[in-house]
């Protein structure tokens, strides 16, 4: 059976276990795919920082990590979206521990109140359908922006930096500064200006982007969480007077041997016509040089809206990759829910009956809302002791999955996910911590033991939810809890 569940960065070896299946399903068929490299992704996970949440969750046949998933969402600006990233190695897949653990995703975002899902897929040119891209296509995710990934060999050629230099000729009216690592103090708050105007200016497409600008306060612990794993090179232009116009940044990473990161290059509006973007990169790469150990590709992505920069690229020797998708998928707001299949030892049923005055009684299985900070089986635990004072075993098999887009389910939300899962026992009398008032107003008003037989012969008025309950409960005891939950409908 395969389970989804977060794994704990501290544990050694599922962690690797879980880095191992993350890298080789993102490099796979991508000759010049770059990924997070262990030393900083591992250092990331276990000492998180104010700006991000990130929480890796792996899909697992038994004890056998078998899919990776990276799940973050932003603390600071964008409070509607998430980021995932899910990442199943060739051989594990088509067994559905992708959907799973979107599943989980869907899940955890709901419980967010995050309703904007976006994603990023490496997609090299090989003339036939890219399997990531189906797979996301058939999730809903759509592109909302490309960039074009480039690279060029190190160390940079001599011969094509002479000719730059001497096309560049003299910068007139500006001069460079250059650091490794924290900005200088004098320059601090000009160098936050110029990275919130990088996040304004940078073409983002349909993506929906809404950055919190940079201050001080904000750069200097980034800063320091940022020199754990990498060695900044920047390189800012200001004009004689003082003020600034631009600048460049590349990131080395001491635990990847192979690749550098050419990240952001900005030239101020106000300021562009006067080659800044190629003495500053020229000036950096002067300062790659004397940093550089092994590295042998230097890593940079532009938007294939942002021709100056294009033209630039070219300029500078750096040769097409692959495309980078930038993805997004907007979800209706679903109320996240835990529900028990509560089944005795005659294999009956036990199920609650909803009353809600304007329409049919509902016999629904026990359980409700994952509240704010909750997990799944939290909330089951919770619901299934106020309801019918019942506590469920520590991992109960996951047997269904149900997502229903419709008014009149939740009240403030656009309708529910309900996960069911199954608890066993011999016989149980239900009675939970909630009273009588208190069920009538949640609407409950009693409960039944329903054999299968009773529920196939039943023809109303009631009804059961979902609808199709005798179906899915006469296969459950035929065939025994499923692999991996089935997705059931109303």
């Amino acid at each position: 059976m395969i389970s989804v569940r977060e794994v704990d960065p501290s544990d050694d070896a599922t962690f690797r276990s879980w880095y191992d299946a993350f890298h080789a399903a993102a490099v796979d068929s991508r000759p010049a795919a770059f990924v997070a490299n262990w030393d900083a992704l591992s250092s990331s996970l276990r000492n998180p920082g104010p700006a991000k949440r990130r929480i890796p969750v792996g899909a697992f046949d038994g004890d056998r990590l078998i899919g990776a998933m990276l799940f973050e969402y932003p603390l600071i600006g964008d409070p509607d979206t998430v980021d995932v990233e899910i990442d199943v190695p060739p051989a594990e897949r088509r067994r559905g521990a992708g959907t799973l653990l979107w599943r989980w995703a869907t899940a955890r975002a709901a419980e967010l109140g995050r309703t904007i899902f976006q994603a990023e897929l490496g997609v090299p040119k090989t003339g036939r359908p890219w399997p990531a891209s189906v797979f996301a296509a058939g999730l809903g995710f759509t592109i909302g922006n490309v960039e074009d990934h480039f690279v060029v060999p190190l160390p940079y050629d001599a011969d094509r930096l002479a000719r730059l230099r001497s096309d560049a000729g003299e910068l007139t009216g500006y001069r460079l500064t250059s650091w490794v690592g924290p900005c200088p103090e004098e320059h601090l708050q000009a160098y936050a200006d110029l990275r919130t105007a990088m996040d304004v200016d940078v073409p983002s497409g349909e993506m929906t982007r809404n950055p919190e600008p940079w201050t001080v306060e904000r750069l200097r612990p980034n800063e320091e969480r940022m020199a754990k794993n990498y060695v900044t090179l920047v390189t800012m232009v200001h004009t004689d007077a003082g003020a600034p116009a631009g600048y460049t940044l590349i990131y080395l990473m001491p635990g990847d041997p192979d690749n550098a990161l050419q990240d952001d290059t900005l030239v101020l509006r106000d300021h562009r016509g006067h080659n800044l973007g190629t003495h500053l990169k020229l000036a950096n790469l002067d300062q790659l040089a004397k940093h550089r150990t092994s590295q042998s590709l230097l890593h940079t992505w532009t938007a294939q809206s942002n021709a100056p920069m294009q033209k630039v690229n070219a300029r500078f020797g750096f040769e097409f990759a692959e495309e980078l998708h930038e993805l997004e998928r907007t979800t209706p707001n679903l109320r996240p829910a835990a529900r028990a299949v509560v089944l005795d030892r005659d294999d009956r049923i036990l199920l609650l009956r909803f009353a809600f005055g304007d329409r049919p009684d509902v016999w629904a299985a026990p359980g409700g809302g994952v509240e704010a900070g909750e997990s799944l089986p939290q909330a089951l635990t919770r619901e299934l002791v106020e309801e019918i004072g019942l506590t469920p075993p520590a991992d109960p098999p996951h047997l269904w999955h149900q997502e229903v887009v419709a008014e009149g389910h939740a009240a403030g939300y656009d309708g529910v996910i309900n996960d069911y899962f199954l608890v066993r026992v011999d016989s149980h009398t239900p009675g939970g911590t909630m009273s009588a008032d208190e069920l009538l107003a949640e609407n409950v008003h009693g409960h039944r033991w329903w054999p299968l037989q009773e529920l196939e012969s039943y023809d109303g008025p009631d009804v059961f939810s979902p609808r199709a309950l005798p179906v899915y409960l006469a296969d459950l005891l035929a065939s025994g809890p499923p692999s991996s939950p089935h997705l059931i409908g109303l």
